[in-house]
């Protein structure tokens, strides 16, 4: 009796380890060459095992991969996002100069190197940074790669030795975990799967001929890959993650398919990646953490799905994965700046150039596309300037296509899960070819780093801090776990004259870290409301609203890239500039009050004037800090004019004039061009401002100098 309860005891120990860890996974390194050889679907293999006849069974199997990799195998990728490379655009001799010095095994693009331990091999453990990235990307392997593409062109066995000692040491020091680790670096689960798609299958056709890579080393990479599919098929995360996990299961179950499990993987994958195309992507193309770095990530993810399945000639998933793609990169297209480049929103290491989206147009038929990603010297331009993409909470206020357009992006969207940033209400502005205010990007990971808090935090983002408080959406547990939305984030009015956009944030602010601290100290009586007013094509109003029930000290935040330097003015003004052109971005606060402008560069105590310029790389960057007086609740206006440097004088001032509703702010604004009458509105009838009246909820009222006016612009939500 005794005997069977411990039984069981045991029996429901495993069934409850099975539900909670997944199911134990023996690595195919330990299985005998039999068993191994069984697990392919191959006759004449199968013939030789049952034979008897391993030797002969294994040679027939390596001759095998031999003639398909002739044949059909897998391009290397273009785009290697850790290296950052494109090597379709690098020529045989830079390719060869890269091979080189990974040989010297300097592929961090940080500089920083790893270890050799005593015998020569790579120590895997080994991290030279503070950065957990660092050690991942270590683990990913896709130096491989180019050292593949260089013994391709030149045949030296250099390369191929590189890749060989690399691989037997890499599964030598990290046997397959028997359940799901994603503490480990060389198992985590996103690691496995680009491992597989980037480095790995590539690698083993680029290397394949090479006396070097001896038929022991091939037999035991066969393995490792089988070990990889079979843990990517029981495991999986969430989010992008979840993507590339399947990818790399898919890759597999396509690329050797003669292992007897790859349909049954082949259709988990495909599954799981239907399943997130409706788990991850707003109705608006968005992806739902909200970054357009992961916004690439993603895209690339699924284009990489959709090229497989198009060359494999394998029917399509359910999810139309064509017109799904369609509506990420309309996203991208609209997002990027004049100059290429595209806003660092959220997380946003990830880099990719303009010309994919040249590519992607070509591939999904859209003109448009072909129009952004050559820079105008292709296809058609976008019928549209400004657009908002409500579910992800950003508006683009744009002059025109050209390069030295006038641009400005508005984050009001969700928090976007562990990779969010505390910037509602922040924004981008470029004009004549030049950043001026700029998000700082993200720097690290690294929860430990303080400048991890700077980066993430609102000090680090064009917005308002209270008392020197940042918002903490991140402390509510429900924001870092996003889901697709049909967002109502802010009010949008978009016509030929001007863009209109107003969004709140009322959820908090304290001392920013990762993790909301015992005891935290949290202001809860402060309502910000930012309204952005962009009068086409020449400049933007900012409208800062701060209610509250006690007195605070506001601070608002402008960040510059590196390029471009700040004078403070007068008068509460200030001019930013990029020496060496005469472009700049004059900044007129309106005259009810005097405002303290000050600048900070550089700083470490406080933290503040920093930009990433790429993971682990930071270099000093002007923050503009605008102080008002202390007050319980204020209202200010902020002009930002594009102008040359001959243009700035004393005739350009923003002044506050009376409106006759409440909830309703007016304003003169004089320049060079003469004079504007300005009227936003959260009130419906009509209104009185100045010498004007409007029924709508924005008005531009524009005057010569002379005063005759020129043009009206008066419209209301629809």
């Amino acid at each position: 009796m005794i005997q069977k309860a411990s039984h069981l005891y045991k029996r429901f120990l495993k069934q409850f380890r099975i539900r909670t860890l997944g199911p134990h996974i023996k690595s195919c390194q330990r299985l005998s060459d039999h068993k191994f050889l069984s697990l392919f679907s191959l006759p004449k293999v199968s013939n030789l095992v049952a034979e008897g006849n391993l030797p002969g069974a294994k040679a027939e199997l390596l001759k095998y991969y031999h003639t398909k990799i002739s044949s059909s195998w897998l391009m290397p990728p273009k785009t290697i996002t850790d290296l950052r490379l494109n090597t379709d655009r690098m020529s045989v001799g830079e390719i060869l100069n890269k091979a080189n010095k990974f040989l010297e095994l300097k592929f961090a693009p940080e500089g920083s190197l790893p270890k050799i331990k005593l015998d020569g091999t790579l120590d895997w453990d080994y991290n030279p940074v503070s950065s957990r990235e660092w050690i991942l990307r270590l683990h990913r392997h896709q130096w491989w790669v180019i050292l593949g593409l260089a013994y391709a062109q030149a045949g030296d066995e250099r390369y191929a030795r590189a890749f060989v000692s690399q691989l037997l040491s890499w599964i030598a020091s990290n046997p397959l975990p028997p359940f799901k680790n994603e503490k480990s670096h060389a198992w985590r689960l996103m690691e496995a799967g680009l491992r597989l798609r980037v480095s790995w299958i590539p690698s083993f056709a680029l290397f394949y001929h090479s006396p070097n890579f001896t038929d022991e080393a091939k037999l035991k990479m066969l393995r490792s890959i089988h070990d990889h599919a079979r843990f990517l098929f029981h495991y999986k995360t969430n989010r992008n993650h979840l993507l590339r996990e399947s990818n790399g299961l898919a890759y597999a179950s396509v690329y050797f398919c003669e292992f007897q499990d790859a349909s049954t993987w082949l259709n988990k994958a495909l599954n799981r990646i239907e399943k997130e195309i409706q788990n991850q992507i707003n109705k608006d193309g968005s992806h739902i953490e909200i970054s357009t770095g992961y916004q690439w990530l993603v895209v690339d993810e699924l284009e990489k799905t959709l090229d497989l399945l198009f060359v494999k000639n394998i029917s399509l998933l359910k999810e139309d994965l064509h017109q799904c793609l369609v509506k990420m990169y309309s996203v991208l297209v609209n997002l990027i700046r004049p100059d290429g480049t595209f806003p660092e929103l959220n997380d946003g290491f990830i880099r990719w150039e303009r010309s994919r989206l040249a590519e992607a147009g070509k591939k999904l038929g859209r003109e448009d596309f072909i129009y952004i990603g050559t820079a105008g010297q292709s296809g058609k331009a976008p019928q549209n300037t400004s657009i908002g993409f409500k579910d992800a909470g950003l508006f683009v206020m744009r002059s025109d296509w050209t390069k030295d357009g006038r641009y400005l992006i508005f984050d009001a969207g969700p928090y976007g899960g562990p990779h969010g940033h505390e910037d509602k209400l922040s924004f981008e502005l470029f004009a004549s070819g030049k950043p001026f205010i700029v998000d700082p990007g993200s720097y690290t990971y690294q929860k430990s780093d303080p400048f991890r808090s700077y980066f993430v935090g609102s000090q680090g983002h064009n917005t308002v801090l209270i008392d020197g408080m940042s918002q903490i959406r991140r402390w509510n547990p429900n924001n870092l776990n996003p889901k697709p939305v049909s967002g109502n984030y802010a009010t949008w009015i978009s016509r030929p004259g001007f863009d209109y956009v107003v969004s709140s944030y009322s959820e908090g602010y304290g001392m920013f870290s990762s993790q909301k601290p015992k005891n935290a100290n949290v202001i809860t009586d402060v309502t910000h409301t930012r309204r952005i007013l962009f009068v086409k094509p020449d400049y933007w109003i900012v409208i800062d609203d701060m209610q509250a029930s006690a007195n605070h000290d506001y601070e608002m935040l402008f960040h510059t890239s590196p390029e471009i330097n700040v004078n403070i003015g007068a008068e509460n003004t200030a001019t930013f500039f990029a020496p060496g052109t005469d472009a700049c971005l004059y900044l007129v606060m309106e005259d009810t009050q005097e405002f303290k402008i000050s600048t900070l560069k550089g700083c470490v105590a406080p933290i503040q004037g920093w930009h990433s310029v790429d993971h682990h790389k930071k270099i000093p960057a002007t923050a503009v800090i605008i102080r008002p007086p202390n007050a319980r609740s204020i209202i200010w206006a902020t002009l930002l004019c594009p102008l040359r440097n001959d243009q700035i004088n004393d005739d350009v001032a923003i002044q506050r004039i009376e409106v006759s509703c409440e909830n309703s702010f007016a304003f003169k604004v004089m320049s060079h061009w003469g004079i504007d009458y300005i009227m936003v509105s959260d009130s419906e009838g009509k209104k009185q401002f100045g010498p004007f009246e409007s029924g709508g909820r924005v008005a531009v009222m524009r005057n010569d100098k002379s005063g005759d006016l020129l043009h009206t612009y008066n419209d209301g939500i629809k």
